[in-house]
């Protein structure tokens, strides 16, 4: 399990960092974003647009920090040890430093601001919510379904709402006109990836059984 963990770590930091230098080069996959930027922004419908503008708002700092807190807190009173916390904290913090020192870095100008439905400032690559969606949806769904016995469907049915929200974060992001779609799925592998080696050291440190009761 760790030996795939580490494996599936490396796969996601390796495409990170394909798209990085496709950013710095101004090829590959970034093609492809100036077309479908446009594309979404002239078929924006007032429902979806409503929608999407309250979905993107479950990727804000404030709510992943409440959420990986609450699911640190509920796997810490099952396993009765303070790792959860620590895992936790780590999870968030590292993914927040990473995003803040790869947008200085890199400082890619977001779309045009005819093409946004709202309005945002700062570096547009990486897409910090696709990134921090990812990182606390998997960490905390892994956290929670380790340390507590549910079944099998339960468990299934947890990482199955845990990809489409971390999917529809993301898309929420290109929809609006504030990231492009390289900066989304930037994103999404620089954060799984991230999560993916707290839960190898996870694994390896813990192992965030539930207690009988």
């Amino acid at each position: 399990m760790t030996a795939a963990g580490a494996a599936a770590v490396c796969a996601l930091a390796a495409l990170f960092a394909a798209i990085l230098d496709n950013v710095l080069d101004g090829d590959g996959f970034t093609a492809w974003d100036r077309p479908i930027s446009t594309w979404i922004a002239a078929h924006r419908e007032p429902a979806l647009t409503a929608i999407m503008r309250g979905l993107t708002n479950v990727g804000n700092p404030p709510v992943l920090a409440t959420a990986i807190a609450a699911a640190a807190a509920v796997t810490t009173i099952r396993v009765r040890t303070l790792a959860p916390v620590v895992l936790g904290t780590a999870a968030f913090a590292g993914f927040g430093l990473m995003v803040v020192t790869v947008k200085l870095a890199v400082g890619r100008p977001r779309p045009p601001d005819e093409e946004r439905a709202i309005a945002v400032d700062g570096s547009s690559f990486p897409s910090g919510h696709a990134a921090g969606i990812a990182v606390v949806a998997l960490v905390s769904a892994w956290m929670l379904t380790r340390a507590y016995r549910w079944s099998r469907r339960t468990c299934l049915a947890v990482w199955a709402a845990t990809v489409v929200l971390v999917v529809a974060v993301g898309f929420s992001r290109v929809y609006l006109g504030v990231h492009y779609a390289s900066d989304i799925v930037a994103g999404w592998a620089l954060g799984a990836s991230w999560a993916g080696f707290v839960i190898v050291a996870g694994i390896a440190a813990t192992p965030l059984r539930g207690t009988t009761r």
